[in-house]
């Protein structure tokens, strides 16, 4: 193909490509005389097809948020997310990035405060699922390092490691509907913190209190043991440092430890 040709076919892929993830009404991006008005019905059904692919896509991201709001609801919450947020690529996988920040100020859901941080735990599920493979070390190997310099630990962890927390007792409600329980779920008072990654197989999800939370979170940002444990205290003094220890080193989301 001549230069020339490959440029004209590259402008008419990228409209059309804009045109099929537009928010716009049809006759605004479509020819609209003679016989292209057969091209601007033709786009409007495919478009129509594109907009039902993105809006499955974020009814499966997020089972929970729908199973929470009934699915008449769900559908015109993502309606709403697709005007507000409308999708910049045709590939599909990683739509609905937005969607907790979108819930947090949709009005419609303001009587559900916990949604949007339920949303980010289902959105922080799906990117675990999704992060690279690593082979985390064992609570030996780990315990090892820490024996020779508690102080000075440091830690590397698993790509799909991910720390949320909420004034929201989020992470229950997620659970509970994740699990697909039954019954009344009576949630606890206060907020909650979750640790979430695929460290084998299968995602996992584990509750932190938060001297925990804390002191994965200063590790994580680099600190090395002794300081991620001071952070956690300073906040919690009552708080057991083996317990803290422990959790941190049985979670299996640590991939190496070093003294360095």
């Amino acid at each position: 193909m001549h230069p020339d040709e490959r440029e004209a076919a590259a402008r008419v892929y990228a409209g059309f490509s804009r045109a099929l993830l537009s928010v716009s009404q049809v006759g605004v991006l479509a020819p609209v005389n003679g016989v292209d008005a057969k091209v601007e019905a033709g786009l409007a059904v495919y478009r129509n097809n594109v907009r039902s692919a993105y809006l499955r896509v974020l009814g499966e991201t997020f089972p929970v948020v729908a199973r929470l709001v009934g699915d008449g609801f769900f559908r015109y919450a993502a309606h709403e997310y697709f005007h507000a947020y409308p999708p910049h690529t045709p590939l599909v996988a990683r739509y609905g990035d937005n969607f907790p920040d979108f819930l947090e100020g949709f009005e419609p859901a303001s009587g559900l405060p916990y949604l949007a941080d339920v949303a980010r735990i289902e959105s922080a599920w799906l990117e675990a699922y999704h992060a690279p493979e690593a082979e985390a070390s064992s609570a030996e190997e780990i315990s090892g390092c820490i024996s020779q310099s508690p102080d000075k630990a440091k830690f590397v962890f698993h790509p799909s490691l991910r720390l949320l927390s909420s004034v929201h007792p989020a992470y229950t409600i997620w659970r509970h509907n994740h699990e697909k329980r039954d019954g009344t779920l009576n949630p606890p008072a206060g907020g909650e913190r979750v640790l979430i990654a695929r460290p084998e197989a299968e995602v996992i999800a584990l509750p932190l209190d938060v001297a925990e939370y804390l002191a994965l979170q200063a590790l994580v940002a680099g600190a090395r043991l002794g300081g991620a444990i001071e952070s956690a205290l300073d906040e919690r003094p009552s708080a057991s440092v083996a317990d803290i220890v422990n959790r941190i080193v049985t979670a299996g989301v640590i991939v190496s430890a070093t003294l360095s």
